[in-house]
């Protein structure tokens, strides 16, 4: 016959304890009760309600047996109150180091400026990790962050929490890992984006296969129209077939673009190829015939900016250079940067190649060169087709300068998805010291 095991469990009122670091204080015999010691971790729920949090002990003869006292931002974090009576238990399995934690933000009052809340989360993030370094964390934990006037949510950590399932929050360790990032909750947050895109004559090896990418394609006909050039290329994305790593890319921008439009808060998008040669496509301004070298997402200019960057892109590519210049690239990025004329705005930029930078200055020095303020962008590094081929580690380098990721993809379906997501989603990666 197995043997039952028995949880002590007593059942205690609260007392928000104010700034107690993250932990609760208990009598000493109230903690002998439990067989908890210093730095055991118990579990408080509201039986009638099911709220619950958790945090690590304390001991002191001034609290009332009777009582737990609680710092104030736990207590927030987990819905309960001063004066509710609470189940309180051990909680008895090892504590999960966190490798990586997403924050989400959620502004407090309804005329916060939704559209720069990341770029100023990662300018304050030292207040924050003031706030709750050394702290327990678990799903779906939310509080307040006085400095930016937001609620904070613990919203997809690695190793994934679940349940009653927590870890310490150590940015230390997570910085020296895969970092933390930000980004918004239940708000839009308009970005411009550049587009980097690699059109050497490798670009024209066909070896992206074509996978479960109808949904993908039929909404990107449906948006071109009648515009015959668009449909056409569309057309050679046949499912089971393959597509050459240029069609891949251009579609990929294609599909970008659509996003954007489908947000509808008018963001530019510039779009850069490089080979040897580095060139900015330009798009007429409708309403001031001005060249300039983005296309303004709106509806009115869309089946236009759709036709002009599907060919080129291919285009560039059937010109065959077989150098791959991605310094200059990104110093041309800059220059469209400048050229937004949004300086409040954050920009995301996205590099995709599939070979190793063979002409120009070092990339790397560019970006530290031509972007010093960190905070006010993200970069993407994407490499698409065979790994060999690739300056992985330089890929890298560059999107954790960006605050960024890289992300290596050989197929159609991930390389959409991808694009689909960056479209919509402006994210910080908050990573240690170089």
């Amino acid at each position: 016959m197995e043997a039952i095991t028995i949880v002590a469990k007593v059942s205690l009122e609260i007392v928000d304890g104010g700034d107690l670091r993250g932990y609760a204080t208990l009598n000493p015999k109230v903690a002998e009760t439990l067989d908890a010691e210093i730095g055991s971790i118990v579990v408080f729920e509201d039986p009638e309600s099911s709220f619950w949090g958790a945090a690590e002990i304390r001991k002191s003869n001034d609290v009332p047996e009777d009582q737990i006292y609680i710092d104030t931002l736990v207590l927030e974090a987990s819905l309960l109150m001063e004066g509710d009576i609470v189940d309180v238990t051990l909680y008895e399995r090892d504590m999960i180091a966190l490798e990586y934690v997403e924050f989400g933000l959620k502004p407090l009052s309804e005329d916060a400026n939704a559209e720069d809340l990341v770029t100023k989360a990662a300018e304050k993030v030292d207040s924050l990790e003031e706030l709750i370094d050394g702290r327990l964390v678990y799903p779906s934990m939310s509080f307040n962050w006085p400095d930016l006037d937001v609620k904070v949510e613990i919203m997809n950590t690695r190793p994934n929490l679940t349940g009653k399932s927590f870890a310490k929050l150590a940015f230390e360790a997570l910085k020296e890992k895969t970092g933390y990032q930000f980004k918004t909750i239940g708000i839009a947050t308009p970005f411009n984006a550049i587009l980097c895109i690699d059109t050497s004559g490798s670009m024209k090896t066909t070896d992206v296969p074509v996978q479960d990418i109808a949904h993908a394609r039929e909404g990107l006909k449906d948006l071109a129209g009648d515009n015959p050039e668009v449909q056409a290329f569309l057309d050679r994305f046949n499912e089971g077939g393959s597509v050459s790593r240029a069609e891949a890319a251009a579609m990929a921008v294609l599909l970008y673009l659509a996003e954007k439009v489908g947000r509808g808060y008018g963001e530019k998008v510039g779009v850069i190829t490089f080979e040897k040669e580095v060139q900015e496509m330009t798009f007429l301004n409708a309403d001031t015939g001005d060249v300039q070298p983005f296309v303004e997402c709106t509806g009115r200019e869309k089946a236009l900016g759709l036709q002009i960057i599907s060919t080129h892109v291919v285009d560039k590519v059937e010109e065959g250079g077989t150098l791959t210049n991605m310094g200059n690239a990104l110093a041309k990025a800059a220059d469209v940067l400048e050229a937004f004329g949004d300086p409040s705005k954050p920009t995301m930029i996205i590099l995709l190649t599939d070979g190793m930078t063979t002409a120009g200055p070092p990339p790397l020095k560019i970006m530290k060169e031509r972007f010093p303020d960190r905070n006010r962008f993200v970069m993407y590094t994407i490499g698409l087709g065979e790994r060999s081929e690739l300056d992985e580690e330089l890929m890298l380098a560059l999107a954790q300068y960006g605050n960024g990721t890289y992300r290596h993809v050989d197929n159609m379906r991930d390389l959409l998805e991808w694009y689909g997501r960056l479209a919509s989603e402006f994210a910080i990666v908050i990573r240690g010291n170089e």
